[in-house]
């Protein structure tokens, strides 16, 4: 009998966790499943369910205390997936409308974690809560959930006196997978409620100390003759927008525009998917929150959300951000070729970025930007090889900048190696050439040939009783990688983390006390950073946590030339959910000694920030959040009060008209002040920018949907830039042929 290898060395490695796996039924051409989530026809009777489920939370390695039933069926078109939560308190369950990819953990909901390879590294993620809104995306032990893509699906849930159901109908064309492979699918299901305590259940013995949940997931048994998946879809986008911009002493610009754009998928197999775009719409609907970015020397990572870069992302996410796909800024034209098999991956990206995009230059103590005054070409390329256990893989980039102005080019290996369920290895080592270089003005121009590297690699293990890890990085100052994230280079640096873990004292459910350390120097060996810090973290009834982090004995460097400061502060936090209304509240302080960076100077200050779940109402749902950071003057410089602050606030409502149709209003301020009189250079006192937006959307399927939306953006720093105001009316249409 054939075994495959990645089967063979699992069952070695994880020979402790039960075996007991999903019996799949296929569908006969007279059986039809009515979708409405009652799981009443007979052939659901005809499957044997899985129902050995465990707690994670709040109690670990004990059987679960309600019961959950599993059933899987299948026909030549679509997988189904019946799932059965029993309760004792049925009106006690949370079934709050979501948008789609909205559901949070204060919710009662069912996740399904697909992995048709078996590896145990990542698994399509198929969310559905008690309302029947859903979310989805790819979940990978190292990174958790990425929501951002959207597959095809149909799920339906059911209230009935004791529990709620639901019926899952998943085309296998939105499943990646091998059709050749004699590999079973692995499947792990979680069910999760919030009451008086937050309970996870699993279909398999997770354990909140494990570093691979995928590793406890089990064979579907009965699967074969599955289709071949080839398929294809079309989807034009049609974008209408009205445009004013005022400039204070300024004539008012107005302008009207149209664009059409296409998207194109073609599956000709089961395993391989190719993309296409032409003249992509990247409108973003749905705002980045803003950030505290005043008092930072480094870029900001922001999250990809634009869909044609969301095929495969998990295959391109490695230790490192060698590929970050908002680095191409304005494409025009983009191509993308993704294979999965039972034990590789592949995928290889490429596309035109018009001229105009920032280029990020990461530099030992800020991250610098340049002009690209001319269109680039961008190809990103990875492939991933899964080896029992281990998976190595390699990463190849390239940015080639038009009309002879240079190349940026990354390549190099990397592997993950889950040595045990408990006990996890990760390192990749990146080359770097590089001749597009900056020239007097900051624009990117052909220049010498410099070279870089980057290195990284982590351990961590961890048992019922104590958790380790300790992360290397050496990054050289030549460094760069214009397709990836990188905000700082020529440094290198130790990390470690110790916790004990207490386990269970009275009413807490979790008592742990850890020591966090760092050490990190420049490329001449001057010191970076020091950090011991410890701390306590716990958890507690309404899924409630808590920490409080000292760190008396801080040494941090900001400047090469600069002092390298002694800095003593602490932190503390807190997090519940509540009940139904005030679904989740969270808060993080800090005080103490704080950097100011423009000036160079130590001072007294800290941060704080807070936000909120709440749904006053059942259709309607409010998350607002603020964060605030502050350094006082110490009188040194003729400062006696506050020599800056910055905050940032977002309100964001959604009103649910039905579960297809939101109106959605976002209510967005950040503002920042600064004391002339404590800094030796020229500072603006005041700046502020606020964004107030407005969208109704209708959403028929994936990729068929309506907006339209107003927003308005106005920005001022008097004294130095005069007051604008923008505002666009747009609407969008997407339709999926």
């Amino acid at each position: 009998m054939k075994v495959s290898l990645s089967i063979l060395v699992s069952t070695l490695l994880f020979s402790g966790v039960a075996q007991a796996g999903f019996q799949a039924h296929q569908l006969q051409k007279k059986e039809a499943i009515k979708l409405d989530g009652k799981l009443d026809e007979a052939v659901w009777k005809q499957v044997t369910p899985h129902t050995e489920f465990f707690q994670t939370q709040p109690f670990d390695g004990v059987a679960a205390h309600l019961r959950t039933e599993v059933r899987v069926l299948y026909d030549d078109k679509f997988l189904y997936v019946g799932v059965t939560g029993f309760d004792n308190e049925s009106n006690q369950i949370r079934d709050s409308f979501a948008r789609r990819d909205k559901i949070s953990i204060d919710q009662d909901f069912f996740t399904l974690y697909i992995d048709p390879s078996s590896g145990h590294k990542a698994a399509q993620v198929f969310y559905v809560n008690a309302r029947g809104a859903v979310m989805d995306g790819i979940y990978s032990d190292t990174s958790g959930d990425d929501t951002a893509p959207d597959y095809e699906f149909s799920v339906s849930t059911a209230r009935f006196d004791g529990g709620w159901s639901a019926e899952y109908k998943i085309p296998f064309s939105s499943i990646a997978y091998d059709k050749h492979s004699t590999t079973p699918w692995s499947l792990l299901v979680l069910r999760n409620m919030t009451r008086d305590q937050r309970y996870r259940m699993y279909s398999g013995a997770v354990t909140r100390a494990t570093s691979c949940n995928l590793c406890f997931s089990h064979p579907i048994e009965g699967m074969q003759d599955l289709p071949s998946g080839m398929n294809w879809n079309v989807t034009p986008q049609l974008v209408g927008r009205r445009n004013k911009d005022q400039t204070e002493g300024k004539p008012t610009l107005s302008s009207s525009s149209s664009d059409l754009s296409v998207d194109f998928k073609f599956r000709p197999t089961s395993a391989i998917t190719l993309d296409a775009t032409l003249n992509p719409d990247f409108s973003q609907i749905e705002l980045d929150s803003p950030q505290l970015s005043g008092n930072t020397r480094f870029g900001i990572f922001v999250q990809e959300k634009r869909p044609f870069f969301l095929e495969g992302a998990d295959i391109f996410r490695t230790p490192l951000n060698a590929i970050s796909t908002r680095t191409i800024a304005n494409p025009d034209v983009g191509l993308r070729y993704t294979q999965r098999d039972a034990d590789k991956d592949f995928s290889i990206l490429t596309s035109r970025d018009t001229a105009g995009a920032l280029v990020m230059v990461p530099h030992t103590y800020y991250t610098g930007y340049a002009n690209s005054t001319v269109a680039s070409t961008a190809t990103d390329a990875r492939a991933n090889f899964r080896l029992g256990s281990m998976s190595l893989g390699a990463i190849a980039t390239d940015r080639q900048y038009a009309d002879g102005q240079g190349y940026n080019r990354v390549a190099g290996p990397d592997f993950v190696w889950q040595v045990d369920k408990n006990q996890l290895m990760r390192g990749q080592l990146l080359m770097s050439s590089t001749n597009a270089q900056l020239d007097s003005k900051g624009n990117i121009a052909r220049g010498d040939v410099t070279t870089g590297h980057a290195a990284y690699f982590d351990w961590s293990r961890g048992n019922d009783d104590y958790g380790m890890s300790v992360s290397v990085r050496d990054f050289s100052k030549d460094f760069r990688a214009d397709n990836g994230f990188f905000s700082q280079v020529g440094f290198r640096s130790v990390n470690s983390d110790i916790t004990k873990k207490f386990g269970r004292m009275g009413e807490l459910h979790e008592v742990n006390a850890y020591v966090s350390a760092e050490y990190k120097v420049d490329s001449d060996g001057n010191i970076l950073s020091k950090i011991l810090s410890p701390g306590v973290r716990v958890a507690g009834p309404y899924d409630s946590s808590a920490y409080l982090n000292i760190s008396p004995t801080v040494r941090s460097r900001v400047n090469q030339q600069g002092e390298l400061f002694s800095i003593g502060r602490f932190a503390w936090g807190l997090a519940a959910s509540p009940g139904k209304q005030v679904a989740r509240i969270s808060a993080d302080f800090s005080v103490g000694d704080v950097i100011d960076i423009l000036a160079n100077r130590l001072g007294r200050g800290g941060s704080y920030s807070m936000s909120a779940k709440l749904r006053p109402l059942d259709r309607l749902e409010v998350e607002p959040s603020f964060a605030t950071n502050w350094i006082n003057g110490r009188g040194d410089s003729g400062s006696q009060g506050r020599a800056y602050s910055e905050t940032a606030l977002q309100i964001n409502s959604i009103l649910h008209l039905s579960p297809k149709d939101t109106i959605r209003m976002i209510l967005q301020d950040a503002r920042t002040k600064r004391d002339p009189q404590a800094y030796t250079i020229v500072v603006a006192p005041d700046s502020s920018r606020s964004v107030n937006s407005l969208v109704y959307t209708h959403r028929a399927s994936v990729g068929s949907a309506v907006y339209l939306g107003w927003t308005m953006t106005k920005s001022e720093t008097p004294g130095f830039v005069a007051q604008r105001k923008q505002s666009e009316l747009f609407t969008k249409f997407s339709w999926q042929i």
